[in-house]
């Protein structure tokens, strides 16, 4: 089915939201990671270390936010890179706060609560066993690991990070289900599965933005004559015939929508000229080949088109010099029916 584009991003784009995520849970990480080495008990054998880490912390934090204002965001697979190259960061971190017995531990499920939710499983589970080895890094260098019960710690912070991954995963994936069927029904025809009037109009607003555009409206001769004699069921298979035959032939990324009873639109991109004579002539074909119902004639069909920016470069323009020009046809049909 013909999909134009979005007025919001794809079902898996979360926007600018994993960088608002990312420079509050960095900034949190650093203020608080500088408070507590107050309270009494903290460990901080590395003390300057720490203060240096805090303020990369605090600076990450700062430039995720300007990222996320600015809409700047990252691809996923960069997005990936960069959470993958804090890793060894996340390892220096506890490190610096007392390896085994580090404080830090507890804010970590910030990181993986961030991993599960904004990459998908291919991308999240590398980083879930990268996290994961990051956490078990004190056992390579403090003394104190094993008395300390550090393995079993280790061993059970991976399967509360898996667990975690599994779960939000699973509820994100339903999220995302839900969302699409919302999508649908906003956007589409429940008749037809076409785009509906509230998507053709979103369509044709953006259609004169870059660029060259054609705005096609066809609807049917007659097809009143459809409904009264074999009824609105028949009717409404005829409709669904046409749409699934007009879809078939229109390009990835062009509007196709029903925008009344028999009254269709077709907002094509980059199409002006012959390229809009293609478009009416293949979609007069697949209509003319669309199945009818048994006692039910082909129905006929009328074109109208303009074309931006040669007729008009206001889209509300382009579409009423569009739909006078389908009305002077049907009347002119009306004219040589009548003389005949």
């Amino acid at each position: 089915m013909n999909s134009p584009a979005r007025t919001r991003g794809p079902l898996h784009d979360d926007g600018p939201l994993p960088d608002f995520i990312s420079g509050l849970m960095w900034l949190a990480t650093s203020v608080v990671g500088v408070v507590v080495l107050a309270i009494p008990g903290t460990p901080h054998p590395h003390l300057a270390v720490a203060l240096v880490l805090a303020g990369f912390a605090a600076g990450w934090g700062v430039l995720s936010l300007w990222l996320g204002l600015t809409a700047r965001t990252m691809t996923i697979g960069r997005r990936a890179s960069v959470t993958a190259a804090m890793m060894p960061i996340v390892a220096l971190a506890l490190w610096a706060t007392g390896g085994a017995d580090s404080y830090l531990q507890p804010v970590l499920l910030f990181t993986a609560l961030f991993i599960a939710y904004f990459f998908p499983p291919r991308l999240a589970w590398p980083l879930v066993a990268l996290f994961c080895g990051a956490f078990f890094s004190p056992l390579a260098y403090d003394p104190q690991a094993i008395e300390l019960g550090y393995p079993a710690r280790g061993v059970l912070f991976l399967v509360a990070v898996a667990g975690q991954a599994v779960t939000v995963h699973y509820l994100k994936h339903r999220l995302l289900a839900a969302e699409a069927v919302q999508r649908g029904m906003a956007e589409r025809d429940p008749l037809t599965g076409l785009y509906n009037r509230r998507s053709f109009d979103h369509a044709l607003a953006r259609s004169t933005d870059d660029g060259s555009a054609a705005l096609v409206l066809f609807d049917f001769d007659g097809f009143k004559a459809v409904n009264d004699e074999h009824g609105h069921p028949i009717g409404d298979a005829v409709l669904r015939a046409v749409a699934e035959a007009c879809a078939r032939v229109v390009r990835d990324g062009d509007c196709l929508a029903r925008i009344g009873g028999d009254e269709f639109a077709l907002v094509a991109l980059g199409a002006a000229g012959a390229g809009v004579e293609r478009i009416v002539e293949a979609l007069g074909a697949a209509i003319a080949d669309a199945p009818s119902p048994d006692g039910v004639p082909s129905v006929q069909v009328t074109f109208s088109s303009a074309v931006a920016p040669q007729d008009a470069t206001d889209p509300g323009e382009l579409f009423r010099l569009a739909d006078e020009r389908l009305l002077a046809s049907k009347r002119e049909l009306k004219r040589l029916a009548r003389a005949a």
